[in-house]
């Protein structure tokens, strides 16, 4: 009896242990079960493809990849509400780049550039001007989509595009069917996942390599668990602020360019709308510490995963109408970040009852003792 305690007590801290440290896969796990539950609930069989269609999603390769740069800049204890104006802005740029030059890599070098120029201008601001970040970076998102806004309509549609108000990919380009229809919409023969898909995966192996094996990295989350500390440890604060937003750019940059190649077109008017929400609800899904100095950067990953499945489910459920969709995927970002306030909060509760339960126990016993 007491070896099959022994054995459960073992199997329950394995347990525990698991979901403290890789939380955001079992978070994926049980809603991808939720979502294939939906497809069969809805008369329909669940495929390899929607795995895919989660995998070749937006709110996977795009938000995902600039989720890892706002993990980043909330891991400093800061916050970027600029990376869905950046992303129009830098969209547009390439866009633009790609019709001049008909160069691939140009395209890509014009996006990156922007992107990083936008989280420089970011970055100096919060961290040089020691602005806060949430006005600087409330202030550039309006400034980034009016500044896109203005240009599609000044510049001759024959750079734009098009000769309405979105920035297009010229067809005759000769790059343009490898960068639209091979790369953009393109997948891996034989398991049909998204050449896009690669791209955030590498991107997520790059910044994951860097937060976990340089020093680089290792001040990121010293910056956020405790500024002081890391100013007196010889770490440059203000460069690790002003850094985090530059890297930002470039995944902003990095995921403009993605979605040039995969929509062909940007609306300043409209396109990446919330994206500054889409990526805080991956960071939070993904397990990482609004309060800043904590969090694995492989959880933004499985919490875009998670995001765009959740919003699968949504969609494929009837009774929710399109008006409606948004309010659930707001309930379901306060319902994490309730999670993540209160459950630590009840876990040190837990912990001293415990304490406290012990002890008592323990006097009790040296009372008895002392009796007999």
């Amino acid at each position: 009896m007491r070896a099959n305690k022994g054995v459960f007590a073992g199997i329950g801290s394995l347990l525990s242990k698991a979901w403290k440290r890789y939380s955001f896969i079992f978070v994926f796990a049980i809603v991808l079960l939720v979502y294939a539950f939906t497809i069969e609930a809805n008369g329909n069989t669940f495929k390899w493809g929607h795995i895919t269609a989660i995998l070749a999603s937006q709110n996977t390769v795009i938000v995902g990849t600039m989720a890892l740069g706002m993990a980043l800049v909330i891991i400093t204890g800061q916050i970027d509400l600029s990376v869905g104006s950046a992303l129009v802005l830098c969209s547009g740029v390439s866009i633009m780049a790609f019709n001049l030059t008909n160069s691939v890599i140009i395209t890509l070098l014009a996006a990156v550039a922007a992107g990083a120029l936008c989280g420089l201008i970011n970055g100096v601001l919060a961290g040089y001007a020691k602005m806060p970040p949430f006005i600087v970076t409330l202030g550039t998102m309006l400034i980034y989509r009016s500044l896109m806004l203005s240009v599609v309509r000044e510049i001759d549609p024959a750079i734009t595009g098009s000769s309405s108000s979105q920035f297009a990919l010229l067809s005759e380009n000769s790059s343009y069917d490898f960068l639209r229809m091979k790369f953009g919409t393109g997948s891996l023969p034989g398991v049909s996942i998204p050449y896009i898909t690669f791209v955030f995966v590498a991107v997520m192996l790059i910044i994951l390599l860097v937060s976990r094996r340089t020093k680089y990295g290792k001040s990121v989350y010293a910056v956020g668990s405790n500024e002081k500390a890391a100013f007196l440890a010889g770490i440059n604060v203000q460069g690790v602020k002003v850094s985090v937003f530059v890297i930002t750019g470039i995944l902003v940059g990095i995921a403009a360019f993605v979605q040039a190649c995969k929509i062909g077109n940007v609306t300043p008017a409209s396109s990446g709308k919330s994206y500054e929400m889409y990526a805080i609800a991956a960071v939070v899904l993904g397990g990482i510490g609004m309060s800043g100095g904590k969090g694995n950067l492989l959880g933004v990953f499985f919490g875009a995963l998670s995001y765009t499945t959740i919003n699968f489910i949504i969609v494929s459920i009837p009774a929710l109408t399109t008006d409606i969709q948004d309010t659930f995927q707001g309930l379901v970002l306060i319902v994490v970040i309730l999670v993540q306030t209160v459950g630590p909060v009840l876990k040190e509760r837990f912990a001293e009852a415990r304490k406290r339960r012990l002890t008592r126990k323990v006097a009790r016993k040296e009372l008895a003792d002392s009796k007999a």
